[in-house]
C-alpha cells in the first residue's frame, strides 16, 4: 500500500508512501521495469502491457532517481539514451527493450516535446550530481532542439517556436510539422533555460527568452487561461480545443514573478470546470476536450491529476491561500490517486477508456507523477522549490 502522508516539510517533504522518503530508493516497481540495453545503459518499461520504452518516460524515470539521489540508475539511463542519440542529436519517440525503434518505419516520429524532456532530465541529474559525464550528449540535444525552432507571426508580433516534429504524421490529420504546441514549447523553455543558467551559455538563453515571449502570446487575458498552440505558417492560435496540462504545466515551467502578473487562479478553475471527473470510483481529471463540445469519453488520468495537484500547491505556495477544485483539496486527488494503485506497486495511467492513447496499465508516468505530487517535487525546476 502506498501509505498516508504523515506530514510536509517545506525543505523535503517526507512521504511514507510505497517510495519512502526523498532520500531512499525509488519504489521496487521502478526499478524492476529496468532492462539493459545491448548497447549499454538501461531502460525503463513504461506499461506492463507492452514493451515500449518512451523517452519522456525515461526522462521522468531520471529526475525522479536524481531526486531520491539513486545516481546509479539515473546514470544507466542517461547512458542507455546516449547510446540511442541519432548523429543529429535527436531521438526517436520510443524504443523497443532491445534498442530497436518503431519508428521511422512507422513515421518519423520525433516529438519536440519528449526530446526536451531528455534535456531537462539530463541538466537535472548534472546540476545535482555536479557530473558534466552527459553535458556532450546534452548539448547535442538542445542543438536539435534548436533547428526545430520556426519563426511564427501572432498578432503582428514575429515570434519563434519549436514545431511538433520535423515531419508530417500521416496517421494524424493534422501536419505536425507546422505545429506548434504550447506543451513542448514549455519543455524546450525549461530545458534551454536551466541548462543556460548550470553552464553559463548565453546562446541557451536568448533561446528560452524567444520561446517565453511564445508561451505568453497563447495566454488569453480575457479567458484568463493558456491556449494549445498555434499554426506555424499563419500564426492562427488553436481554440477548438482544451487540454488539462497547458495550465498546469505553465505554471509549473514559468517562474512565479510571471506568474504574479497572470490570473492563474482562474486558469486552474478552469481545470476544474471542464476536467474534473467522478470515474470507477477514483476523483481526479482527464486530459481534454473540444471548446464547445462535450468530451468524447470521460476517463481519469493519473499524471494530468498528479500536474494538477503540483500546480495547486505552487499556486497556493505563491499567494498564501489553500484552493479547493469543486470542494476537493490536493491531499483529497492524492488519496484518490491512490486507489489507482496497480497489484505491481506502480499506478495506472487511467481509468478504463476507449480512447487507445490511454491504458489501465501500471505506468512509469503515473507512478513518477504520483511521486513528484506526493513530495512536492516541480519537475520543470532544479531545486525542490521555486
Amino acid at each position: 500500500m502506498f501509505g498516508r502522508c504523515l506530514g510536509l516539510i517545506i525543505l523535503g517533504l517526507l512521504c511514507l508512501s510505497a517510495f519512502g522518503s526523498p532520500n531512499s530508493d525509488l519504489n521496487t516497481n521502478l526499478k524492476t521495469r529496468l532492462h539493459t540495453l545491448p548497447q549499454g545503459g538501461k531502460l525503463i518499461k513504461s506499461f506492463t502491457n507492452h514493451s515500449q520504452s518512451y523517452i519522456y518516460d525515461q526522462a521522468l524515470a531520471i529526475i525522479a532517481f536524481t531526486k531520491q539521489e539513486d545516481q546509479e540508475n539515473a546514470k544507466d539511463l542517461l547512458h542507455a539514451l546516449s547510446n540511442l542519440q541519432k548523429i543529429d542529436g535527436s531521438l526517436y519517440f520510443s524504443y523497443y527493450l532491445n534498442g530497436e525503434s518503431p519508428y521511422p518505419v512507422e513515421g518519423d516520429k520525433r516529438y519536440a516535446g519528449a526530446i526536451a524532456w531528455v534535456a531537462l532530465a539530463a541538466i537535472t541529474y548534472q546540476h545535482k550530481f555536479k557530473s558534466k559525464e552527459f553535458l556532450g550528449f546534452n548539448s547535442r540535444v538542445l542543438k536539435y532542439l534548436e533547428t526545430q525552432m520556426k519563426p511564427v507571426l501572432i498578432d503582428g508580433k514575429s515570434l519563434k517556436a519549436i514545431s511538433f516534429s520535423p515531419f508530417d504524421i500521416s496517421e494524424t490529420i493534422w501536419n505536425e510539422s507546422e505545429t506548434a504546441a504550447l506543451e513542448h514549447n514549455l519543455d524546450a523553455y525549461s530545458a534551454f533555460l536551466h541548462f543556460s543558467q548550470v553552464n553559463k551559455h548565453e546562446g541557451w538563453k536568448i533561446h528560452a527568452a524567444e520561446l517565453k515571449k511564445f508561451i505568453m502570446a497563447m495566454w488569453d487575458s480575457s479567458r484568463s487561461h493558456f491556449w494549445s498552440g498555434a499554426n506555424l505558417k499563419n500564426g492562427i492560435v488553436n481554440k477548438q480545443e482544451l487540454y488539462l496540462d497547458n495550465q498546469t504545466w505553465s505554471l509549473l515551467a514559468l517562474d512565479k514573478n510571471i506568474l504574479k502578473d497572470l490570473n492563474t487562479k482562474d486558469a486552474l478553475a478552469l481545470n476544474c470546470d471542464q476536467f474534473l471527473v467522478e470515474h470507477e470510483g477514483v476523483t481526479g481529471f482527464m486530459d481534454s476536450k473540444p471548446t464547445r463540445r462535450p468530451a468524447s469519453s470521460q476517463f481519469v488520468w493519473s499524471e494530468g491529476t498528479a500536474g494538477q495537484i503540483l500546480a495547486m500547491t505552487k499556486h497556493n505556495d505563491l499567494y498564501q491561500e489553500t484552493l479547493t477544485c469543486k470542494g476537493h483539496k490536493t491531499t483529497s486527488f492524492l488519496d484518490n490517486m491512490k486507489k489507482m494503485k496497480k497489484e505491481d506497486g506502480g499506478i495506472a495511467y487511467s481509468t478504463s477508456t476507449p480512447n487507445p492513447d490511454f491504458t489501465t496499465s501500471s505506468s512509469v508516468a503515473g507512478t513518477v507523477w504520483y511521486y513528484f505530487a506526493s513530495n512536492n517535487i516541480n519537475p520543470f525546476h532544479l531545486d525542490q522549490h521555486n
